[in-house]
């Protein structure tokens, strides 16, 4: 990924480079537990898995900092109930077997869904265009009542759509990924997501 896709992508996590530099870790999940709380009683998956997730993603973003800048700033990550979503474009294939090595050796961490791509340099556009389409799919489902918003997560690259979350039945599902076909731009979407009552899922 280029150096000012690298830049753009780390100043949305500016705020986590900070507190891993500084080892405060702990101190973040206090403050995101907060936040998390409430947003979990909403959600189909558990206060305490949403914490559990909460720190999984930051255990994996500071192991991607601490191993090499570029897998933290090119690679980003999703985790619902264990499962984690790994997403971007790195040079080359070593990084993302990497990355996949570092999640793996995380604790709690039940499933990797590993859809890095390998690209020498996706262009600024380009990344700014997967934003774009991220930014109104988000705003789509959190406006549509039919919709539990907070139980999905969305990441885009190079026009590909990742969504992964829960889903409360296959009707909701359905919603979430048409409404992301029809945004323009979208050259497929990929569903990530199990329904409310998958055996798959993780409980706690």
């Amino acid at each position: 990924m280029g150096k000012d896709i690298a830049f753009a992508r780390a100043a949305g996590v500016a705020l986590l480079a900070a507190t891993s530099l500084s080892g405060c870790v702990a101190a973040t999940l206090v403050g995101g537990a907060l936040a998390t709380t409430g947003v979990s009683v909403a959600q189909e998956r558990s206060t305490r898995q949403a914490l559990t997730d909460t720190e999984i993603q930051l255990t994996i973003n500071n192991k991607f900092l601490n191993e090499d800048y570029g897998l933290f700033a090119d690679i980003s990550t999703e985790v619902v109930e264990g499962r984690v979503l790994l997403t971007g474009s790195v040079p080359r294939q070593e990084e993302s077997i990497r990355a996949a090595e570092l999640v793996w050796s995380t604790p709690d961490v039940t499933e990797l869904v590993n859809e890095i791509t390998v690209e020498e340099d996706p262009g600024l556009m380009s990344y700014g265009s997967d934003l774009w389409i991220s930014t109104q799919l988000r705003a789509e489902i959190l406006a549509d009542t039919q919709i539990s918003g907070v139980n999905y997560n969305v990441e885009t690259v190079n026009g590909v759509v990742h969504v992964i979350g829960v889903a409360r039945n296959a009707a909701e599902l359905s919603r979430v990924l048409n409404l992301a076909s029809r945004i323009d731009g979208v050259k497929e979407v990929v569903s990530h997501v199990l329904t409310k009552h998958d055996a798959r899922r993780a409980v706690g």
